[in-house]
């Protein structure tokens, strides 16, 4: 007989663990319009030097994403949602994303910009990495595990340098890509017409591209 409050060490309960929403609650972000900068590196098989890139972004729940590259091209991704997606060149030439860009933007990154709880939790396995303190995702889908093998998100804060992000992905071919979002700011706003508005004052020079996010279907 165990009597109460003196259950062997076996029996009692272990420590508990943070479940899947609380574990994507600590990287997703806090608002729903926020812009940044980012650096991009991807390692590809047979290339022996990483790819690189860096740029500015902005993201709106209510709009959608301006992911501007900036070095070493010129060029913009418009995403507002998996039907709408464009690719921009320094030019102004728009033409739809398609290909394994369209898929990792529409499937993975836009939703960790949007903090879509379900689908990651429906979709995934979730857990803490124990000596980072990362959060793995490990898709559990079998069309999505034909793509990707593994993403690994952990949140950094600095006192000086504020939050940043970063996301790391590992697909089914073994390519890495590695994301830093740094330098968020954060907007109060409410509403498509504000989430324009500020559009238009982070991307004054190329204004077409919040025109595109606010009304897609014309172009």
């Amino acid at each position: 007989m165990v009597l109460y409050g003196l259950a062997p060490l076996h029996l009692q309960a272990a420590p508990r663990l943070p479940d899947e929403a609380t574990l994507l609650a600590e990287i997703f972000p806090s608002g729903c319009h926020f812009s940044g900068h980012f650096s991009q590196q991807k390692n590809i098989q047979g290339v022996p030097v990483p790819l690189t890139s860096n740029g500015d972004f902005y993201y709106s729940c209510d709009l959608g994403l301006v992911w501007h590259t900036q070095m070493p091209f010129n060029e913009a991704i418009l995403y507002v949602n998996s039907s709408h997606n464009f690719r921009t060149d320094a030019d102004g030439g728009l033409a739809p994303l398609t290909g394994s860009t369209r898929y990792i933007m529409s499937n993975i990154f836009v939703r960790l910009l949007k903090g879509d709880t379900r689908y990651f939790i429906d979709e995934f396995a979730i857990s803490e990495d124990s000596q980072s303190t990362a959060v793995i995702l490990r898709p559990e889908n079998e069309y999505i595990r034909k793509g990707l093998d593994i993403i690994e998100v952990s949140k950094m804060l600095d006192q000086a340098k504020g939050t940043s992000l970063s996301i790391k992905v590992l697909d089914a071919t073994g390519q890495h890509t590695d994301v830093v979002i740094s330098d968020i700011q954060q907007y109060t706003i409410s509403g498509k017409r504000a989430a324009f508005e500020q559009c238009e004052a982070l991307y004054a020079h190329t204004s077409d591209w919040c025109q595109v996010l606010r009304s897609p279907s014309r172009y």
